[in-house]
This record gives C-alpha cells, structure tokens and sequence, in this order.
C-alpha cells in the first residue's frame, strides 16, 4: 500500500511539473508605457496598457514585464484615476502634468499619458 501511495504523489508532481512547462502566454496587446516595478526600480518602458471603455469609466491592465499586472480604472465623470480592485490604493504623484498621469500602487510606479487615460477606447 505504501509504494502505490508514493506512486499516486509521484504521478501528481509529474503531471504538474509538465502544466508548468505548458506553452507561453501570448504578449499582451497594447501600449508600451513607462513603469518602475519595485522599491528602488527606474522607469523603463517595459508596462503593456491594455484599455477597454463604457459610457462612464476607462478600465486599464497594466502588464507587468515579469507577468504580473495591475488593474486601475479612469472615472470620466470625476475626472479620477484609481484601483480597479487589490488591496493596495492608488496614489498620483506631484510629478504628474497635463501631459503624464504619474503614481504608485504599492511600490510600483507609471507613468500614463494623459490622452491614453481620457480618450475613449480604441
């Protein structure tokens, strides 16, 4: 009975080790943005803004170059950015212009234009 156990896990470890070495993810579609992932990171265009919009609010996934993502969201109305769901709030930076949208979810940072946050999806 002990080998058929060991035998069972054996073939479950097996099968997820070979899940794991499935084929890749597609690159996410999008535009390339600034972004600085972690405490002490730079920026470098390496974020992936995906967009998608109704009548009220734009919705972004920003991909991370490790596979990681965020998802925040763009009220028209209000004219507000914030989290599109997480734990960790939003916060725009004194840096940001008329032209950049700057700020930090956690210790990542971006770096949006502003046309790519207020312009109706594309």
């Amino acid at each position: 009975m002990k080998h058929m156990s060991s035998r069972i896990f054996s073939a479950a470890i097996a099968s997820l080790s070979v899940v794991a070495c499935g084929p890749e993810s597609p690159e996410p579609q999008g535009a390339d943005i600034e972004c600085a992932i972690g405490a002490g990171a730079d920026f470098a265009s390496v974020c992936t803004l995906e967009r998608s919009a109704d009548s009220d609010t734009v919705s972004f996934l920003i991909h991370h170059p490790d596979g990681g993502f965020r998802r925040i969201e763009y009220d028209m109305a209000k004219d507000e950015i914030g989290v599109g769901g997480g734990a960790d709030p939003l916060k725009v930076s004194e840096a940001s212009t008329d032209e950049i949208a700057e700020f930090a979810i956690g210790t990542d940072r971006y770096r949006v234009p502003s046309t790519m946050l207020r312009s109706p999806a594309q």
